[in-house]
């Protein structure tokens, strides 16, 4: 079956999808130029507005001028603008239309794969929506794209269930142009059968509606030959009403010569023209006494009626202000109820302030006398050991390895010990940044020779490439705990004979960027997902066997937040670690 012999009768049932023959573009006419710029300052006023649904609503103004001029850039320009719009206020169904439309511009300039885009996702809302007519639309529509793009399986899967969904309906044109559209796709898929088939159906379902077309024509014309012949009775019949009057007036004209050939002596003076006034004018009168009389029983039935209406009226708005009346009544002892509910549950939550108010006291006392008691004595054994290293060098190897690793080991303890009172404060809200200028370069070189000793007993490389003078607008003391744990990290998990990198440059002119990366043992991403969850996080040995308490990272990640910074970790197992700090600039 040839498509020249189906196009005529398809042609008829494409047109309502919105497609339309590609034509050459036109210029915009001077009515049509003056009609876009009104919408576009429309469009400026509700956008400064917040009406984001009158502002799409000029989008799709514009595009469809443009589109009837053949300017499909355009149009889809605007339409895309207004899909953003849309999406904004998540308005469904404007969405599903302005889809529809940009399915039908691609498929203008034959971009079909976005054409085919724009089709699933107004069928998408469709069937959401659950309409089953505009579902229709949209299967044929997408079919088309399929037809173009010769995928004829999946347009015949697309037009079978628009078909199935047009007998539910039983809807026979849209059942004739799915018919149409499944001959044409088998056509074109080389199945001659079945494209006969579908053909045969579809031509007689089109046969079908143009009986109806005929035979609503022909019931047209009838009413209107019916209303002719009923116009020209009513004329007729008006004629013969005149006739008649005619005659009552040839016979009262009879009566009353009668009767002046009775009454000679009475009318005696009258000629016979003044007695036919006289006689009219006696019936004027008791016409206009018979009239009147209608009028007054017609006024005391409306009076009546209007009677009736206000006592209705009147019935309805004593039951409204009564309902009104009760459902305040009912409300007001709602409300009375909720507020002494509200106010016991404020005397609760007063008292449990109180109480840990009390409880944040008493945690205070204990970190302080935790700081107090331990950091001491902890602080007087690393010196200690310094000074036994420094000034005592004939001691035994040993002896002197041993004392190397309770040097390393009392470092640890001091971090963790910080790391704990530092994180407790975090959580207790006592910490608040000093933000100053704090020169990043200064600090690393610091924390580098703070840890150098646990670095080269590991025969770790640390290399320092932050530039001089790089100034950053943070907390110093914070700054600091958060290097001193990076670089003691990046250590820990660095094996033996490995290298660190300490990278910091300004990125941008408000942010300076702060890298420790290491050559480590690396982390999975499950591990990464946890690391800043105090629940999930677990504390991992270094590659010496070093201890911890998970508490690092994320103590870094709180102090970070609160200088208003950012901290990201990125990691690959068996190759490293780089972290990654963000502060503002002090610019």
């Amino acid at each position: 079956m040839s498509s020249k012999k189906i196009l005529p009768y398809l042609l008829l049932f494409l047109l309502p999808f919105g497609y339309q023959s590609v034509g050459q573009v036109l210029p915009l006419t001077r009515s049509d130029s003056g009609r876009v710029i009104e919408f576009q300052a429309k469009y400026a006023n509700y956008l400064s507005d917040n009406n984001y649904k009158e502002a799409s609503r000029m989008m799709n103004e514009i595009g469809f001028i443009y589109w009837n001029y053949n300017q499909y850039k355009k149009a889809i320009s605007f339409y895309e603008r207004s899909l953003k719009l849309n999406a904004t206020i998540e308005n469904s169904n404007g969405i599903a239309m302005i889809h529809n439309n940009l399915g039908m511009l691609y498929a203008d300039v034959e971009d079909y794969d976005k054409a085919l885009y724009h089709f699933t996702q107004t069928l998408a809302a469709r069937r959401s929506q659950k309409e089953s007519y505009s579902i229709i639309s949209s299967l044929i529509n997408r079919s088309v794209v399929y037809n173009n793009i010769k995928k004829y399986n999946l347009a015949i899967t697309d037009l079978q269930e628009a078909l199935n969904l047009a007998r539910e309906l039983n809807d026979i044109k849209q059942m004739a142009s799915t018919y149409a559209m499944l001959s044409e796709s088998y056509e074109k898929a080389g199945n001659v059968d079945e494209s006969l088939k579908y053909f045969e159906l579809y031509k007689s379902f089109h046969d079908q509606i143009q009986k109806k077309e005929v035979n609503k024509l022909a019931s047209e014309l009838e009413a209107e030959s019916l209303k002719k012949q009923l116009a020209e009775a009513t004329a007729k019949t008006k004629a013969l009403e005149l006739e008649k009057n005619e005659i009552k007036l040839k016979e009262s004209g009879e009566q009353l010569e009668s009767a002046m050939s009775k009454n000679d002596n009475l009318y005696q003076n009258l000629t016979r023209a003044e007695m036919l006034v006289e006689l009219q004018k006696q019936h004027l009168k008791a016409e206009q006494a018979d009239a009147d009389a209608d009028a007054i029983q017609a006024k005391n039935i409306v009076l009546e009626k209007e009677q009736k209406y206000i006592y209705i009226i009147t019935g309805i708005v004593s039951w409204f202000i009564l309902a009104i009346t009760l459902i305040v009544y009912l409300n007001s002892r709602k409300t009375k109820a909720k507020n002494q509910q509200l106010h016991e549950q404020n005397l609760a939550i007063a008292k449990q302030k109180e109480q840990l108010e009390v409880s944040n006291d008493v945690k205070n006392r204990i970190f302080s006398i935790i700081a107090h008691d331990l950091r001491g004595p902890i602080g007087s054994l690393q010196g200690f050991f310094m000074i036994i290293e420094e000034f005592y060098v004939d001691i035994p190897e040993d002896l002197k390895q041993i004392l190397s690793q309770l040097r390393t080991e009392n470092a640890q303890v001091s971090t963790i010990l910080d790391n704990l009172l530092n994180w407790a404060k975090t959580q207790m809200a006592e910490l608040k940044p000093k933000l100053q200028e704090v020169n990043i370069n200064l600090l690393v070189e610091e924390n580098i020779k703070l840890l150098q000793r646990s670095a080269e007993a590991k025969n770790i490389q640390i290399i320092d490439e932050v530039p001089e003078g790089l100034v950053a607008q943070s907390d110093l003391e914070m700054t600091k705990i958060v290097l001193r744990n990076l670089i003691q990290n990046a250590i820990k998990f660095t094996k033996q004979n490995g290298k660190i990198h300490i990278q910091a440059h300004l990125r941008d002119d408000t942010t300076v960027e702060i890298t420790v990366k290491d050559s480590g043992v690396g982390m999975s991403e499950e591990k990464i997902s946890t690391l800043f969850s105090l629940k999930n996080n677990k504390s991992t040995y270094g590659t010496n066997n070093e201890k911890g308490t998970g508490l690092g990272l994320i103590l870094c990640n709180d102090l970070v937040k609160i200088c208003n910074g950012q901290l990201e970790v990125a990691s690959e197992i068996n190759k490293g670690t780089t972290v990654t700090i963000t502060l503002n600039s002090s610019k």
